[in-house]
């Protein structure tokens, strides 16, 4: 029995959407990220949510469908003959793989710039809250105390 390749379009032209959507999102998010604007990253916020709950669907359906047909899960379904000789398959398959890749880039680039920016936060909350503030830091000569002066050469 021949496939529903029109079927197999369909799903991955969705999902390709889904994740160009996705992609301009994510870089919204960056730029967003980049010029410190909170109420903007939080507007955001609601829309990626969808996206994501949106592309999770049309991946367990498009999953569901290959396993119905019994195609792999992977890029060998393409040799399968009824998908072999349709080349705007082959084209939606490696365009999604691209933008799946590209997608997983840019939140790994996201997620670093979070961490960054969090962790200079932390550090400027500490300064605020006075913990990196030693009270002792000069002794009564002016000179840096709790600092190892090492040994001068000839006690070396």
């Amino acid at each position: 029995m021949p496939l529903d390749t029109a079927h197999f379009v369909r799903l991955l032209s969705s999902e390709l959407d889904t994740a160009t959507r996705l992609h301009d999102l994510l870089s919204q998010e960056l730029d967003t990220l980049n010029t410190g604007d909170s109420a903007a990253l939080q507007a955001l916020n609601p829309v990626k949510q969808e996206l994501l709950t949106l592309l999770r669907q049309q991946a367990s359906e498009r999953l569901n469908w290959m396993t119905a047909s019994q195609l792999p899960h992977s890029a060998e379904c393409l040799e399968a003959p009824d998908i072999a000789t349709e080349p705007d398959i082959i084209d939606l398959w490696q365009h999604l793989a691209a933008r799946y890749e590209t997608n997983r880039d840019l939140s790994a680039r996201l997620g670093d710039l979070v961490l960054a920016m969090r962790f200079r936060t932390q550090q400027k909350l500490k300064i605020l809250h006075a913990q990196q503030n030693d009270p002792h830091l000069y002794n009564q000569q002016g000179q840096a105390s709790g600092v190892s002066r090492g040994f001068r050469s000839i006690e070396a």
